[in-house]
Parts: structure tokens; C-alpha cells; sequence
């Protein structure tokens, strides 16, 4: 997948980065998408249960371009031609922990251009994009979020900025609330029915160090992703935080991030995500080819017109499974990816 840092032509940062739990990796791009330089040395909350295959995984994004759609084949087709429904996917998330959770949703969407040939977006439909909240960035222009650095045409969405709570309000805003028993608690905004979103590229959940984010930080990040001559100390992208549990003022509940009773998550503990899938730096999802179906899915992969259930829990077992699991199905509501069958999620 191109559009973060790497893909810049004669341009890289030169940024030091440290993992938390490893050594020294290899100087480069900041956690670039498919052209990093970083190596991932692993992770305390690395999954060694069941594993959903990799073989043969992508390199990036695992899409290339031509083909035709709905031959279930892995080939895309140009994103105009898409049915609306296939141009938006469904999100839901919900809660079981007895915590609340304070969490850094990002979707990032590349405009198919010869910048991005394999961008998801068609020219014509970025007004859409806007009017659902994502933030546009024009041809020629970057924009640092956090570890990383999205290059133009593109658009993403920061769910509430990362806010807990709404603006002049007392409801939760970039948050869920813990679960009342054995009942779970959906978002206000991504409820039981999910919402509509335009498709984007990537779901990310990321800290980017800024906001009402900042006092819950733990891993050390860049001050400008973008910046092709920044030296800084920063955890590996595996490692970057991707949410919280807190208390209903928004501090931290449980005070060991590296240990048991973390107030902490990572890339690394969150299924679909490639630290987790074993496809090496990349912390996100990826969408699927446009030809792909739930039967050729790949672990890491949602699909366009499909949906994505999240689930929040904390169950600091050993050997440690994902803390945040999804249930992947297609346009067909063909099952593609169910939750991690150590949750025990009905």
C-alpha cells in the first residue's frame, strides 16, 4: 500500500527508532506503509495461539490493479466502477470489559491517481468522503499523523479528534463505556446496527500525541512523521499506543503498561492487524482486493460493502491472545474472519 512516507521518491527520514522490547531496528521511514525500513523485534502481548494462514500474504496492501469485478479473483477494478454499496463499509464496536475504553479510531483512504494506482477512492466521490468527517489531503501535499506520513491525493478520518468525551457535552465521544455485567456496552456512534462509512484503505488505531490523548501516551513517537531530516527516539509501529483503559475521568486504569494489568494496547494485540498476522511493520488492516471474497480472505483483510465488528475486552491470561478482536464478513455476508475463539464472544 503506498500513500505513507516510503513511497516518496529520493525522499527518506532518517529516524532512529527504538522498539520498546527489543533492540536497536534499522533507520528509515517512519512505520512507511509496504516500503518501511523498520523491523518489528516482537512484542510481550505477541499471540502465540491459533493463527490464521499467511501464506503467501501481500507485501503491502496485497492489491493490484485490473481485473474484473466479482470474479473472485485478487485484481481490482477501477473504484468508479463500484456499486455505492461496495464503496461504503459498516463499523460496530462494543465493549466487555469492566472498564471504559478510550480508544483512536483512523481510516485512511488513498484517491486512485497515479500517485496511488491502487487507491480506493474514485476521483468523483471525495464530496462523500468529506461530508462523512474525512479530512482531504490535494496531490502534492503530506500531512504527519502521528508515526506516519500520508501523502496527497488522499483522505482520513479521526473519529471525534481522539476526544473522550464530546465537545460541551458529558457523553462519550472517542469512547465506550464499561460493560454492565455481562451486557455489553456499544459505542454511541459505532452502535449494534454499526455505521456507514465510506470505504477507506487502512483501519488504524493509532495515538498520534496530540489532543486529550497526550497525558495517556506511553510509547515514544515522532514530533513530524513528514519531516525528511528528523533523528528522534520512537517505539517500532507495532508498538505505538492504540487505546486505553481508563476511569470515567479519563486516567488510567491499571498502572503496568509492559506487564500484567496493562492500561495500554498495541498494534500487536489487536487482531487483523499485520503485527498480528505476522505481515511484518504494518499496524493496521487492509482492505481486500476489489475481486476478493471472505473465501480467499487473508488475515489481515475487510472487504468493501462488507462489515467490521470490533469487540474491547481485558483478560491478561497467559499466553496472551488479541485484545481487541473483529468479525469480518464481505458483500456477500460471507464470513470472513470470526472472533478470536479465546475470547469466548457468542
Amino acid at each position: 500500500m503506498r500513500g505513507f512516507c516510503g513511497s516518496r521518491p529520493g525522499l527518506m527520514a532518517l529516524v532512529v527508532v527504538i522498539g520498546l522490547v527489543g533492540g536497536l531496528v534499522s533507520s528509515g521511514c517512519a512505520g512507511g506503509a509496504g516500503s518501511s525500513t523498520l523491523d518489528f523485534y516482537g512484542s510481550p502481548y505477541y499471540s502465540t495461539g491459533p493463527q490464521e494462514s499467511t501464506a503467501q500474504g501481500p507485501g503491502s496492501s496485497g492489491r493490484v490493479p485490473g481485473g474484473t469485478l466479482g470474479g473472485g479473483s485478487r485484481v481490482n477494478v477501477d473504484p468508479c466502477q463500484e456499486t455505492p454499496q461496495r464503496k461504503q463499509i459498516r463499523i460496530s464496536m462494543r465493549n466487555i470489559s469492566s472498564d471504559y475504553i478510550h480508544y483512536f479510531l483512523v481510516l485512511v483512504a488513498y484517491v486512485n491517481s497515479d500517485t496511488h494506482p491502487d487507491g480506493a477512492v474514485c476521483p468523483e466521490d471525495t464530496s462523500m468522503y468529506e461530508s462523512a468527517g474525512y479530512i482531504y489531503i490535494s496531490e502534492g501535499d503530506e500531512s504527519p499523523f502521528g508515526n506516519e506520513c500520508i501523502e496527497g491525493p488522499a483522505l482520513y478520518y479521526f473519529h471525534e479528534k481522539g476526544r473522550f468525551q464530546g465537545a460541551g457535552t458529558t457523553g462519550l465521544a472517542s469512547a465506550i463505556a464499561p460493560a454492565q455485567g455481562t451486557s455489553a456496552t456499544y459505542d454511541a456512534v459505532f452502535g449494534p446496527s454499526g455505521k456507514q462509512m465510506p470505504v477507506p484503505d487502512i483501519i488504524w488505531f493509532h495515538n498520534p500525541d496530540t489532543g486529550e490523548g497526550k497525558h495517556l501516551k506511553y510509547s515514544p513517537g515522532l514530533s513530524d512523521a513528514c519531516d525528511p531530516n528528523v533523528i528522534e527516539i520512537a517505539a517500532g509501529p507495532c508498538d505505538q499506543d492504540s487505546f486505553y483503559y481508563v476511569d470515567s475521568f479519563d486516567m488510567k486504569a491499571g498502572s503496568n503498561p509492559g506487564g500484567g494489568d496493562p492500561y495500554v494496547r498495541f498494534p500487536s494485540e489487536i487482531q487483523g492487524t499485520g503485527c498480528l498476522c505476522g505481515l511484518g511493520n504494518d499496524p493496521w488492516a487492509a482492505l481486500a482486493p476489489s475481486g476478493a471474497t471472505a473465501a480467499d480472505k487473508r488475515c489481515n483483510e475487510f472487504f468493501r460493502g462488507g462489515r467490521v465488528d470490533f469487540v474491547f475486552l481485558r483478560d491478561d491470561t497467559e499466553p496472551p491472545y488479541p485484545q481487541l478482536v473483529w468479525r469480518v464478513t464481505d458483500s456477500s455476508n460471507g464470513l470472513a474472519h470470526d472472533f478470536d475463539e479465546r475470547a469466548e464472544i457468542p
